[in-house]
């Protein structure tokens, strides 16, 4: 009886730690930063209006969104651009198109990538 005990606790504890690698192994990693956009700005064909947001960057499903109040207001595809040196803030890129700015680019204080919004992986210019 003995035994029998001591191999089901060693199997429930070895099923609890697996459980709990591959619970935290599938979590996305998720990048946030508060930024403000001084004018409107296109993104992705929506027109996000001038204020406060929160981008959250889900590395892996590559998706951004703009967040006001917790709610989305516009999301787009995403990937990160290598830099050649460290952004000291957090600034955002903006391609000036029709009288229209729309968001091309964002660079995290501290980071040495550039997140370039679009599925492409050209290069992207603008303001």
């Amino acid at each position: 009886m003995k035994t029998f005990l001591t191999r089901t606790l060693v199997a429930l504890s070895v099923s609890a730690l697996l459980a709990v690698t591959a619970f935290a192994g599938s979590k996305d990693k998720i990048k946030r930063q508060t930024v403000t956009f001084a004018s409107d700005v296109m993104v992705n064909g929506t027109l996000v209006k001038a204020g406060a947001y929160e981008l959250s960057f889900n590395e892996t499903t590559g998706e951004l969104s703009v967040l006001k109040d917790g709610k989305v207001k516009a999301k787009t595809t995403a990937h990160y651009a290598p830099r050649n040196d460290k952004n000291g803030k957090t600034a955002v890129r903006l391609l000036v198109k029709d009288n229209m700015r729309e968001l091309v680019g964002v660079s995290f204080g501290g980071a040495k990538q550039e997140l370039v919004v679009g599925a492409g992986g050209g290069a992207v210019t603008g303001n």
